[in-house]
């Protein structure tokens, strides 16, 4: 069954016949083009529907909404005109209504279409609906459902009585100014962030008094439906309205709705009597993968919507000449190349870019008839919601700087088609910091033509969006260092690799250099065995060094980086595995004895897979510095030479069940174990933000 589109795409002021007497009012018309032939349809036979503003203007305080209650629109084929009036709430936006001007966009018509009304909200909750705050396992508070009469068609129809949450936006008085506002009503919401603060809010102590402004939310997300806010909040007799911007839109999701109240009663109302009325309407479903009820409380990403043949014909359609282009859910928008790439002009060429994506026009689509294939892709990314909505797509990764204004324009999802990239350190932790934010978190993925896969970037390195749950499976990470070459012997890693698999199965990892030699037979072996291998890779082709492109997960430094790479793959990895090798191992095995001694990793056996006496030396010399007082006495013992992969192999096991035992036998004191266990998972968190740090403060129970 197809599902009619209730909802019209922006319409813009066509005149401004002046103010109106007795107030701070502007009459206007609103006109809207291209309408479908369903809402025309609905609007001649009467059918209920409402004019619903742009949520900006209702942010700022300007009430834009119907000229009188009795007002009808007037239909001229696939145009649809209304008279209307813009209303300052406002007193700190001054003279605000001389900033409207014809053209600007202004809201969209909707049609409460009886036929499509949801009477049963049950059968939607917690499936297609998600509403009020978690209190427990399985429970939602919050809310409340409420049943009443459909006037039209007679039945019984639930509706929902929403909480606000406890915080509002404040207006900062002093960032307000003509340009600041002109830019919100030109460029929509999301210049409203350099104007307002969020601030926490004891609802149960706050006050709303008669004239006032409420800027807050409430916890809802919609999967294939519509909500509707009812413009009189409960209770009734309160005086509080909410303000016209009353669509929630199909598959908007994180929970977090904005809801702008004013007060027109006469009595102060605390806010935690105030609840929000929304009622529900069918849409049509365009998901072309099963609808997943995480997906619709959490949000859809783009790979969860995308084949890798979608992703990669996004890119034919991004201009040779461009610096990328922005998608919008299905709107798009190319982003030109200034002549001078670092000026500022150049952000601001993004900004306007942005902001073009968001206009809610038909336009676009028309443009894509004759590109079929990218026409259905963004059909497919019209489910995309909140933070997640609007993609940047690219051929090279941004810089910093531009990073910095697509997000702050509202971008989140950088998606680019680069074989190979290498990275300043900088740039790779300035990835780690935004797509692990604890709020508007960014997405960086990169789509490799040439293997024809799509990967995202998580915890350090790029991997394909499946085998994230896997890394966040693995305990223990096993750092293998050893030669790149031919020369060197790697049958006692081989075996190791073995053994530990079978004893560790998915909660062992490997981390390693990304590179040929014992490199590549750690990660070849690490398949073999479905375990999680990650590459930690360095520009250094020219020393005849390529890099693997067959971990699960990869992450390259540019040339000149070796110890930011090194100190990469020190924070990621747990358990330091040392097979023979040249100078390059030599350094490792220093760097890794450092790190235990400051205390930088977590303390544990650093094995020397030694059948030919290679460290001998590195031993004597660790024993007499420790000898000499001239470093801990502890790191000696840590030291552990294995002529075979079984003794190596009982020692990381007997650790690994019994941690404190194990430092007991070895004469490490407690204070060093807590100090290190403290100083690396703070350090660890803080570079990869991950959840869980293994710092081996809990037996391994599962060993087989």
């Amino acid at each position: 069954m197809k599902i009619a589109q209730i909802v019209s795409s922006d319409g813009h002021i066509s005149e401004i016949p002046g103010k109106l007497e007795g107030g701070d009012i502007l009459q206007a018309r609103f006109s809207f083009v291209d309408v479908s032939d369903y809402i025309c349809g609905a609007l001649q036979e009467q059918k209920p529907f409402l004019f619903s503003a742009r949520s900006g203007n209702t942010q700022l305080g300007i009430k834009t909404d119907l000229l009188s209650p009795d007002t009808l629109p007037q239909i001229n084929g696939r145009e649809v005109h209304l008279d209307g009036k813009v209303e300052n709430l406002n007193p700190l936006l001054g003279d605000v209504l001389g900033q409207f001007k014809i053209g600007d966009e202004i809201g969209r018509l909707v049609v409460m279409d009886p036929e499509l009304r949801i009477h049963d909200v049950r059968h939607y909750l917690h499936k297609r609906l998600f509403v009020g705050r978690s209190s427990g396992k399985g429970r939602y508070d919050g809310f409340q459902i409420k049943r009443e009469r459909d006037t039209l068609t007679g039945k019984e129809s639930d509706y929902i009585l929403a909480d606000l949450e406890p915080y509002q936006y404040c207006f900062e008085s002093d960032a307000i100014n003509e340009s600041s506002v002109n830019e919100v009503i030109k460029k929509g919401r999301m210049a409203l962030t350099k104007i307002r603060s969020r601030v926490p809010l004891d609802l149960h102590k706050a006050t709303l008094s008669p004239g006032n402004l409420f800027i807050g939310a409430i916890k809802i997300s919609l999967g294939d439906i519509y909500g509707i806010i009812d413009a009189v909040t409960e209770p009734e007799t309160n005086g509080i309205e909410h303000l016209p911007a009353r669509v929630l839109d199909p598959f908007r999701t994180f929970r977090d709705r904005q809801v702008e109240l004013f007060h027109f009663g006469k009595e102060k109302v605390p806010l935690h009597q105030v609840k929000v009325r929304v009622r529900f309407f069918r849409a049509e479903n365009p998901l072309t993968v099963p609808l997943s009820k995480h997906k619709v409380k959490y949000g859809y990403r783009l790979y969860d919507l995308l084949t890798t043949g979608d992703v990669s014909s996004l890119f034919d359609f991004v201009e040779d000449d461009s610096l990328g282009m922005i998608l919008n859910k299905n709107n798009f928008s190319q982003i030109a190349n200034a002549k001078d790439a670092l000026g500022r002009a150049q952000l601001e060429i993004i900004r306007n870019a942005v902001q073009k994506s968001t206009i809610r026009h038909p336009e676009n689509i028309q443009l894509t008839e004759r590109h079929s294939d990218f026409a259905q892709t963004l059909e497919k990314l019209s489910v995309l919601g909140g933070i997640n909505s609007r993609v940047f797509i690219g051929d090279r990764f941004p810089s910093t700087e531009v990073i910095d204004t697509l997000r702050r324009s509202g971008v989140r999802t950088f998606l680019i088609n680069m074989e190979d990239p290498a990275f300043a350190d900088d740039y790779i932790k300035q990835m780690l910091k935004l797509t692990h934010a604890a709020t508007s978190g960014c997405e960086f993925l990169r789509y490799d033509a040439a293997t024809d896969k799509l990967y995202s970037f998580y915890h350090g390195c790029f991997m394909e969006p499946d085998d994230r749950e896997r890394f966040d499976l693995v305990r223990y990470w096993f750092a293998f260092y050893g030669s790149h070459t031919n020369e060197a012997d790697n049958r006692l890693t081989i075996d190791l690799i073995n053994k530990l698999a079978l004893s560790f199965g998915n909660e062992m990892g490997i981390v390693h250099g990304g590179g040929p030699g014992l490199m590549k037979e750690a990660n070849d072996l690490a398949r073999q065995h479905n375990i999680m291998s990650i590459g930690v890779a360095i520009n250094l082709e020219g020393e005849q060094q390529t890099s693997l492109t067959t971990c699960d997960g990869l992450i390259k430094y540019r040339e000149g980086l070796r110890l930011s790479r090194q100190d990469h793959l020190q924070k990621l990895s747990n358990l330091p595995v040392i097979n023979t090798g040249g100078y390059g191992t030599a350094e490792e095995l220093c760097i890794t004895i450092t790190s235990m001694k400051i205390h930088e990793n977590p303390l544990a056996p650093i094995i020397l897979l030694d059948q030919d006496n290679l460290w001998g030396h590195t031993q004597q010399q660790v024993a007499a510095i420790a000898g000499k007082n001239y470093g801990p006495a502890f790191v000696p013992y840590l030291v552990k030479s294995c002529r075979d992969a079984d003794t190596a192999h009982a020692e990381l096991l007997r650790f690994c069940q019994n941690p404190d035992a194990w430092y007991e036998e070895n004469h490490i004191t407690a204070s060093s174990v807590e100090r290190a266990r403290n100083k690396s998972e703070r350090i660890r968190k803080n570079m990869f933000n991950q959840d869980s740090i293994e710092v081996f403060n809990t037996p391994y129970q599962n060993t087989k």
